[in-house]
């Protein structure tokens, strides 16, 4: 009966050693083509570890970031990435949707001088949410160019969230869906607290017209594929309506 309570304390400074785990755990960079990589951060959601995906795309003239990392510690170490292994600066970071894994570490990426740039609609939901304030925006859609890469940025309307986008990457026909489209694996649409499910089917169909040279679908939360991630999230949608 003596050992009872020591394998119970054993069991009690397990768990907060597994948490500590889990949020410090160290970002992942996975490389696609000779200048675009997919950053991967990491956070617990009803105990388990969850990843998170965004790109880092090099060019001639510095990197840009679609999404933060999920926090402003994993933003950090990303951030340190891109010093260590590009050895060029950071000219600007994308964030796709106004959630935490998206967005979280604004003020990491602010805080070295970085410009953050969202959509003004995402500029409104963070500050709402206390989530911070992006340095520049743009009314929905926007194209620029860094050093001869080309970012589209389109809005196809409210899905996981009421202000998501995708960014299409045409020299390498890479379109970054973020969380607005799911995973092969997926069998369900995930976090739909704030999503608008009226919208999401036809925002999906705007998305395969504009895009349809896209060989590389990049979804937030698990395994990029092609094209047929769209179809796979129609299918999730009609499966919910059910």
């Amino acid at each position: 009966m003596k050992r009872l309570p020591h394998f119970i304390l054993c069991l009690l400074l397990l768990i907060p050693v597994y948490r500590l785990q889990a949020q410090t755990q160290e970002i992942k960079v996975t490389k696609l083509t000779p200048n675009v990589w997919v950053h991967t951060s990491y956070s617990t959601y009803q105990g388990v570890l969850v990843p998170s995906h965004g790109l880092v795309v090099s060019t001639k003239e510095g990197a840009v970031l679609l999404d933060t990392g999920w926090g402003n510690e994993p933003t950090e170490q990303l951030l340190t990435w891109v010093k260590t292994n590009l050895k060029q600066p950071v000219k600007v970071c994308v964030p796709t949707h106004w959630h935490d894994d998206k967005i979280g570490g604004m003020g990491a990426v602010q805080q070295q001088g970085i410009p953050v740039m969202t959509s003004e609609l995402t500029a409104i939901l963070a500050a709402r949410h206390g989530k911070g304030t992006p340095d520049v925006t743009f009314a929905t859609d926007t194209i620029f160019t860094v050093g001869g890469q080309r970012f589209e940025v389109y809005f196809p309307g409210g899905g996981h969230t009421a202000d998501n986008v995708v960014v299409y990457l045409p020299q390498q026909k890479i379109l970054f869906a973020g969380c607005f489209i799911k995973d092969a694996r997926s069998k369900n649409l995930g976090n739909i607290t704030d999503a608008d499910l009226e919208s999401w089917p036809g925002a999906i169909r705007k998305v395969q017209q504009r895009f349809p040279k896209a060989e590389l679908v990049v979804p937030s939360h698990g395994p990029w594929g092609d094209q047929s991630l769209l179809s796979h999230t129609l299918e999730l949608l009609q499966e919910h309506k059910k």
